[in-house]
């Protein structure tokens, strides 16, 4: 399996394109980034890479969805924002709650993710206020502005994807991804008489996701453990660790067995390696020259849209590789003076993703009883 990844990596790219579908949606990438980061960095964000991710995750051929996904990703935002304000108003100083809080926002997300219509937005405010949380648990008084301030990154990168959408030809054939097949939500209403029998109804067939759920739900939780016992990473990059480990795919919801855990850990680790290492790379000759600096990410963008969007079964290397790339090259405000934030933040994700991957074989010790395999799709 692992001997294959370096030939489909070749093979992506040997086939790159210029025109066509993929090769506009390549180029649609790297234009909004890019916008994304020159506006982020004119009105001074502080982490900007979280507008140029939000720009990359906004993107698409088609305006129809770039406007809904923007949409809810703005909404989601707000409220995984609000939520985090809260949860950091309560229990900050109270460890236990504090890390339950985190616990239970992952695993709502991605519940929501992949049982409501509108999935994207529950996974991003999942994301969101997880991110702030763990931006701002060492310092609670600027959570506030924290929260504020990822707000706006979102509203930019989503503003230059749409401008970038609305400025680009519509490639033949383009149209709005199908919707996904959806599963069951859990029964809410606890109030009720009959709530234990539709809750006994609901867990046969939906243990995958608890699963599912609770992987990445265990791991947000584990990133403050990982700041103290295992690397000393800043409080960003706890929050950039989070992100990389709530991306996980809902395919993963349907498959339990060892080979393919596996295969989706080793995608992961090597993307956000190879990712990290070419923007550490640029960086190390980039010194202060900030017209360098931004001629490089749409170079890196380009190609990391276009194996995310290939046909070799490699695709989620070329997003973990786009995550790694811009948390490499934009890590404040113009060309970082040094990389060694850069090493930081490689060495907390790559912890982040190991928790992942050892957390996930723990619960695939588990032995369960699955549905009938239904389609979900990845973020």
């Amino acid at each position: 399996m692992l001997r294959e990844i370096p030939g489909a990596l070749a093979a992506e790219l040997r086939a790159l394109e210029w025109c066509g579908r993929r090769g506009l949606e390549a180029i649609e990438a790297a234009a909004a980034v890019t916008l994304a980061v020159l506006v982020a960095q004119g009105v001074h964000s502080s982490e900007p890479w979280w507008a140029a991710i939000t720009a990359f995750m906004v993107t698409r051929a088609s305006p129809v969805e770039a406007i809904s996904r923007g949409i809810l990703r703005v909404a989601g935002s707000m409220v995984g924002a609000v939520a985090a304000l809260v949860a950091l108003r309560l229990f900050v100083y109270q460890s236990p709650p504090f890390l339950l809080c985190l616990f239970s926002i992952s695993c709502i997300g991605l519940f929501g993710f992949v049982t409501s219509r509108y999935g994207y937005a529950w996974l991003v405010g999942s994301v969101t206020a997880c991110l702030v949380m763990l931006m701002s648990f060492d310092q609670p008084q600027g959570a506030f502005a924290t929260a504020v301030n990822r707000v706006i990154d979102v509203i930019i990168g989503t503003a230059a994807s749409l401008v970038v959408c609305a400025l680009s030809p519509v490639p033949t054939g383009a149209a709005a991804a199908p919707a996904p097949d959806l599963l069951d939500p859990p029964p809410l209403a606890f109030w009720r008489r009959g709530y234990g029998t539709e809750l006994q109804h609901w867990l046969p067939g939906n243990v995958p996701l608890l699963m599912h759920a609770c992987r990445g739900g265990l791991t947000v939780m584990l990133m403050p453990a990982l700041a103290e016992w295992i690397a000393p990473v800043s409080p960003v990059t706890m929050g950039v660790t989070a992100v990389m480990v709530m991306s996980i795919p809902t395919t993963a919801i349907v498959h339990s067995d060892t080979s393919a855990i596996v295969q989706r850990a080793a995608h992961r680790l090597i993307g956000c390696l190879l990712g990290a290492l070419v923007g550490l790379a640029c960086l190390a000759f980039v010194g202060d020259d900030f017209l360098l600096w931004i001629a490089l990410i749409p170079p890196g963008i380009w190609v990391c849209s276009q194996i995310q969007t290939g046909s070799t079964g490699i695709s989620y290397i070329g997003t973990q590789a786009m995550f790694a790339y811009l948390m490499s090259m934009v890590q404040g405000r113009g060309p970082p003076q040094m990389i060694a934030p850069g090493f930081e933040r490689l060495v907390g994700v790559m912890g982040g993703l190991t928790i992942l991957f050892i957390v996930t074989l723990i619960l695939s010790l588990i032995p369960l009883s699955l549905p009938t395999p239904a389609s979900a799709c990845d973020d």
